[in-house]
């Protein structure tokens, strides 16, 4: 897929995995290029060389900073490998990613031992040189303001620029049914703390802006703190379909999980329209929400009961 141009300074660059089944318009890096450029998550290192001649192709040959969302292998997996293409590009990342880029050993077993041949097909995670590596928190650089948006994990960060949020996965995976609407998913995995998440989607709703960037997968102009409200809906509604499922037995919990929250989620009401490969996709990552809303309310069960 080519690159889409969003505005003059923005642009998705897709970030398709030929050999996953169904993972087709669903990563991507962001590009800005205004009065500084920068790269939004690179994406894992299956694809750097496809970013980075993507990149050449734009004639984009410096950039001001490479910043990260958050460390996971589809988002942050292939930061080391593009450092070795732009050497002189600060990494952006939240203090308690920093160690993990520089020695990244922990966080590709982690991956291994989560994702098995789907962290495979995405590639080995190859340190990022100290050197490059900037805590956000000592990021106060090129007009971007840093907002701390912890949830889908602890370590998550959204930007702002010139209107320009780039939100990662606080709002959840989108992805647009061509003549049909939108899908939306919460992406919840475990360990998921239910208030900070949705504090991080308050923070984002207070956050004034005009273009809503997704990690998956998109933009959207003019409506991003109504989709970040109707999300939080949709989180609050799925952790009162899990408790309703988990007073009834542990047995086929995720099954009977899904089940429900198809039948009974507006947000997922496109789901018979979804291509074949992607519902695959998407049932996998559904089973590591549920996980993950479940958690938490097993850990708030076992609080009170103390």
């Amino acid at each position: 897929m080519e690159p889409q141009r969003i505005t003059p300074e923005l642009t998705l660059i897709p970030l398709d995995q030929p050999t996953l089944r169904g993972f087709h318009t669903f990563i991507s890096a962001w590009l800005y290029q205004g009065d500084v450029t920068f790269l939004v998550d690179p994406g894992p290192a299956s694809t750097v060389p496809l970013l980075v001649q993507t990149l050449e192709k734009m004639n984009v040959t410096r950039l001001d900073a490479l910043l990260l969302t958050h460390i996971h292998i589809d988002h942050a997996g292939g930061a080391g490998d593009f450092s070795r293409s732009f050497p002189d590009t600060p990494v952006v990342c939240h203090p308690k990613a920093v160690p993990h880029m520089a020695d990244p050993e922990r966080l590709w077993q982690g991956s291994l031992k989560t994702l098995g041949d789907t962290a495979r097909a995405y590639g080995q995670i190859q340190p990022v040189p100290e050197k490059n590596l900037v805590s956000s928190d000592d990021f106060a650089d090129l007009g971007v303001k840093v907002i701390n948006t912890p949830g889908h994990a602890v370590h998550h960060i959204s930007y702002l620029k010139d209107g320009v949020l780039f939100a990662g996965e606080t709002g959840g995976v989108r992805y647009e049914v061509p003549g049909k609407g939108v899908w939306i998913r919460p992406a919840t995995p475990p360990r998921f703390l239910m208030e900070i998440s949705c504090g991080s989607m308050d923070a984002l709703m207070e956050t004034p802006h005009d273009i809503y960037c997704y990690g998956h997968y998109g933009a959207v102009r003019g409506a991003g703190a109504s989709l970040l409200a109707a999300h939080k809906d949709q989180v609050l509604l799925w952790a009162q379909i899990i408790e309703r499922e988990m007073a009834v037995s542990s047995e086929d919990l995720e099954e009977r999980c899904l089940k429900s929250l198809l039948a009974q989620d507006p947000g997922l009401r496109l789901h018979p329209h979804l291509p074949g490969d992607v519902k695959e996709r998407e049932k996998g990552f559904m089973f590591n929400s549920i996980r993950g809303i479940a958690g938490y309310l097993r850990d708030r069960r076992n609080a009170a009961a103390q």
